[in-house]
C-alpha cells in the first residue's frame, strides 16, 4: 500500500502539481495597475463654499425681511439695502475664490472645483432678486403683525371716559349722533367741545360696509355739530369695530392708548 502511495507522489511530482496555486493571479490585460488617486478639494475652493453659503443666507434674510419685516426681531431691523450688499459683495468673492481654485489644484480649470460655491451664490442671487421684488410690491411686507386693539367697545362709557382721557375732557357732554340708513352700528357719540366724535360697530361685516361711507359723512357731521376744525384738519383712527374722529394731536394721543391706524380724513378723497 506504501509503495503505492509513493508510486502517486511521483506521478503528481513528474506532472507539476506539487508546486500548489499561484500566489496570485496575473492582471487582467485592461486593467489599470496604478494607484486610486482620491481627489480633494483644496482649500479656495472650501473658501469658496463658505463665502457663497454666507451669500445665500444673506438673500434667504433679504427674503423674510420683505415677507415679514415686522416679525423677524433683529434680522427686521436690519435694511435691505444691507442685506443686498452682503448677498453680492460674497457673491462676487465666491466666484474669485472659485477662479483661483481652479487655477491652483492639480488639473487647471477642472470644472468640479468649486462647484459648491457656485451652486450657493447661485441661489442667494435668487433669493436677492426675490427679496427686491417682493419689497418693491409691498414695502410693508405680505405678512404683517396684528394691529393693536384695545379699545372698551363693550361699553359706551369706557369709549367716552378713554377718548376724555386721551383727548380732555367733554364739559358739555357726549352726545348721540343720528345715523338714519346704516345698520350695525351700536354706538355713535360727539363732543362739542373737543370735536370729537365715535362710531362702534356690531360686527366685522357691519364695519366693512358702514366706515366707508361714515367716512364720507364727517364732513356734513363737522358743520351741523360744530366745532370748528375744518375737514382737512381732521384725522381718523380706525379699529377693527370702531372709528374715531378728532385732531391729529387727539387721535395720536388716543392711538397710544388703544391702537389702532391714524391717517389724515382727507387723504382717503
Amino acid at each position: 500500500m506504501a509503495d503505492g502511495f509513493n508510486q502517486l507522489d511521483q506521478r503528481l511530482a513528474d506532472s507539476g502539481y506539487d508546486e500548489g496555486l499561484p500566489a496570485s493571479y496575473p492582471p487582467h490585460p485592461g486593467m489599470d495597475e496604478r494607484p486610486i488617486q482620491i481627489a480633494h478639494a483644496n482649500i479656495w475652493s472650501r473658501f469658496a463654499a463658505v463665502t457663497g453659503l454666507v451669500s445665500a443666507l444673506a438673500g434667504a434674510a433679504l427674503l423674510a425681511h420683505a415677507i415679514a419685516p415686522s416679525r423677524l426681531g433683529v434680522i427686521g431691523q436690519v435694511g435691505i439695502s444691507a442685506w443686498v450688499g452682503v448677498s453680492v459683495a460674497f457673491a462676487l468673492l465666491t466666484i474669485i475664490l472659485v477662479i483661483i481654485a481652479r487655477h491652483s489644484g492639480p488639473v487647471p480649470n477642472r470644472p468640479s472645483v468649486g462647484s459648491a460655491g457656485i451652486i450657493l451664490l447661485i441661489c442667494g442671487m435668487l433669493l436677492t432678486l426675490a427679496g427686491l421684488l417682493i419689497a418693491n410690491s409691498s414695502p410693508k411686507g405680505i405678512i404683517k403683525a396684528p394691529a393693536r386693539d384695545e379699545a372698551p367697545t363693550s361699553s359706551p362709557q369706557a369709549m367716552t371716559g378713554g377718548i376724555d382721557k386721551a383727548a380732555g375732557q367733554c364739559a358739555s357732554g357726549w352726545h348721540d349722533i343720528g345715523l338714519d340708513g346704516y345698520v350695525g352700528i351700536s354706538q355713535a357719540r360727539y363732543c362739542t367741545d373737543t370735536t370729537m366724535a365715535y362710531v362702534v360697530f356690531d360686527n366685522d361685516s357691519a364695519a366693512s360696509l358702514a366706515k366707508g361711507p361714515i367716512r364720507a359723512r364727517v364732513p356734513d357731521l363737522i358743520s351741523r355739530y360744530g366745532g370748528g376744525l375744518q375737514p382737512q384738519d381732521l384725522w381718523l383712527l380706525t379699529g377693527k369695530r370702531w372709528m374715531v374722529v378728532g385732531s391729529k394731536a387727539q387721535v395720536t394721543g388716543l392711538q397710544s392708548q388703544w391702537g389702532g391706524q391714524a391717517e389724515p380724513l382727507i387723504s382717503q378723497h
